[in-house]
């Protein structure tokens, strides 16, 4: 019983302090506030269920991150099964004509960028910036070399930048 409330208060303090964190990167992954938060909680509820496993985990928060990131991509494939709208006719120029006036007009815009890239970069990209998260902790939350991670980062930004400068945003 010791060792149980042990690691829930391991986990607890794990997702309290990354809570800004990982919110935002749900948010900018699903964008919608209301499934951000109903997948961090669930989060919450599937990691407590694990119990005494969470102790062969070397790395909590690169799990829960890698997690969350699975989750958010599960609930994302549940969506488009539901809803297959085609991006093919959105132009870059169109969705940055203003400057966006509020946080879902800048997610609309920060995703269609986003979806231009491989999934990979993309990924590194809002682990990055969203998560807040360091080249290492994306490496492990990925487990790929920290090298890959950067170059991913770093080949899609150049794309990315290529994208913006042909469609003149």
């Amino acid at each position: 019983m010791i060792f149980k409330k042990k690691i829930t208060i391991k986990l607890t303090e794990t997702i309290e302090n990354e809570l800004k964190n990982l919110y935002r990167y749900a948010y900018y992954r699903l964008g919608d506030k209301q499934d951000a938060e109903d997948i961090i909680q669930n989060l919450y509820l599937s990691m407590y269920s694990k119990g005494e496993q969470l102790n062969e985990i070397e790395n909590l928060k690169s799990y829960i991150y890698r997690a969350l990131s699975n989750n958010c991509t599960l609930l994302l494939r549940k969506r488009q099964q539901n809803n297959t709208i085609s991006i093919e006719g959105t132009e870059l120029t169109n969705i940055a004509e203003t400057e966006p006036r509020n946080i879902e007009e800048e997610f609309n815009l920060i995703n269609t960028l986003l979806d231009i890239i491989p999934d990979e970069q993309s990924e590194v990209i809002r682990l990055h910036i969203h998560g807040n998260r360091t080249f290492v902790d994306i490496a492990d939350i990925l487990k790929i070399p920290i090298t890959t991670a950067k170059s991913r980062f770093k080949y899609g930004i150049e794309k990315l930048r290529k994208e913006i400068e042909k469609a003149d945003i």
